[in-house]
């Protein structure tokens, strides 16, 4: 990687926050990520719902997953802007991890560290 520090961000999301979280990352300079429906429970343990006059225990909630490789330089900024965007002040906002990236690598170019980004 030649010296180059490259951060990989998770966040957890609020699926209706998705667009605006997107359109946050794109005005600091993100130029890609990955986005995946997931479901999960934290601090919610999720919730009931009513069916057909029957009572259903809903143990995880739809959330939105993403992850953003970024330069090590732009890490604490990518989750300010995430937790700016994602934030409502109500349970089940979300986290956000940031990790290091042993290697990152364009399969195209060949290219790796920051440079793959």
């Amino acid at each position: 990687m030649k010296g180059t520090k490259v951060k990989l961000v998770i966040a957890t999301i609020k699926p209706f926050k998705l667009e605006e979280v997107r359109e946050a990352l794109t005005d600091i300079g993100v130029r890609g990520m990955m986005v995946t429906e997931i479901k999960g429970f934290g601090a919610q343990s999720g919730h009931t719902e009513i069916y057909r006059g029957a009572e259903y225990a809903v143990n995880f909630v739809p959330k939105i997953k993403l992850e953003i490789a970024v330069s090590d330089s732009m890490a604490d900024q990518v989750a300010e802007a995430i937790t700016s965007a994602a934030r409502t002040g109500k349970i089940g906002d979300g986290k956000i991890f940031v990790l290091d990236l042993a290697q990152a690598m364009r399969v195209r170019t060949g290219e790796s560290g920051e440079d793959a980004l």
